[in-house]
């Protein structure tokens, strides 16, 4: 069985999921004997081809998240060391 399934999560699914519907509601108890079960796994194959590319995407965009972040991480340590530098050369001043 599956889950609720959304029609702007699974636009290329929606023709199965209909299918698989009107299947159950067509022949109430043959399902149970395996009747709707070609549909079934049809459906589950396409299933599992959108999750791939929802994930192939994600992956691609919390890459590039990350890359972003770590420039900035990059940055903030640059001015770090750039301020303790500033503060090393006033304290030599005074000292002087």
């Amino acid at each position: 069985m599956h889950p609720a399934l959304a029609d702007h999560l699974n636009p290329g699914c929606i023709e199965l999921v209909e299918r698989l519907n009107a299947c159950h509601t067509d022949h109430r108890w043959a399902k149970f004997l395996g009747k709707c079960n070609a549909l079934s796994e049809a459906l589950n194959k396409c299933l599992a081809q959108e999750f791939e590319v929802r994930r192939k995407q994600q992956l691609k965009e919390a890459r590039a998240r990350r890359a972003h972040y770590e420039a900035k991480w990059k940055q903030m340590d640059e001015e770090d060391r750039l301020h303790a530098e500033f503060e090393q050369a006033q304290q030599a001043r005074k000292q002087q």
